[in-house]
């Protein structure tokens, strides 16, 4: 082999890594963006069930309106909480971002009150002040229409990249000699991806290089550790089985 056939070979070489690498993460984009919106699901459900348990509760006088308020309120913010521990890295960043705590109960009120009243909270009557309890019981019933929309689109995104993903997995095994040994390379570059995404993001924000609040950093580290991982399975998978010579 001359050194032009080398340097082709390997320029090929290079262009296969770089597109195995690609595909792993998008693999990875694919899992994490699917799941982040089944937890943004999952999260008006809980909310609703919430609050409509609060409302009967509230209705039936089992507890008076002020505490089925607080206790709504609160759950709402651990329900916020335990959905950004449940998301993949760069969801929860961009999630802390926008909503890095949830509103205090006090925050609520004087929210509420001017909105529906136009005034303070400690100027309405006791009649008043109930309806201001009954619109926070509401509200948490009510997930940011701007999140939910977000959550909606990175599910669609997120299936489509899975499908593409999977499709060139389906084509590489049809077009490849040995099936056996490349549908166990597709199965390693797409494991790596995930692992490798997840791992690189969660680790950025831990070590101090990203904000949890800075979305963009951590969906950079989660793209690079992707694609890293990917390299250093397919190296690793080429070196243990190599590809038959033809």
């Amino acid at each position: 082999m001359n050194t032009q056939d080398s340097t082709a070979s390997n320029d090929h070489q290079m262009l296969e890594e770089a597109l195995a690498a690609l595909q792993a993460t998008a693999s990875q984009f694919g899992a994490s963006a699917i799941n982040d919106a089944k937890v943004r699901v999952t999260y008006s459900w809980d909310i609703a069930a919430m609050s409509n348990e609060f409302r009967l509760a509230a209705s039936l006088g089992q507890i008076s309106a002020r505490e089925a308020a607080e206790q709504a309120s609160a759950m709402r913010n651990q329900i916020m909480e335990m959905s950004r521990l449940r998301s993949s890295p760069a969801v929860r960043a961009y999630a802390t971002r926008l909503k890095k705590v949830g509103r205090s109960f006090s925050q609520l009120q004087e929210t509420y009150a001017q909105r529906k009243f136009g005034t303070t909270f400690s100027e309405l009557s006791e009649g008043k002040q109930a309806s201001v309890y009954a619109e926070i019981i509401r509200a948490a019933g009510r997930p940011d229409p701007g999140v939910m929309q977000l959550a909606g689109k990175i599910g669609r995104v997120g299936r489509r990249v899975l499908l593409v993903s999977l499709a060139i997995a389906v084509y590489e095994v049809a077009e490849s000699d040995d099936k056996p040994r490349e549908i166990a390379r597709q199965g390693t570059l797409a494991s790596a991806g995930v692992i490798g995404g997840w791992a690189a993001g969660t680790a950025a924000v831990a070590a101090g290089m990203c904000a949890a609040t800075a979305p963009i950093c951590v969906s950079v580290a989660a793209f690079a550790g992707g694609l890293l991982a990917a390299f250093g399975a397919d190296a690793g998978f080429g070196a243990l089985y190599p590809r038959p010579s033809r």
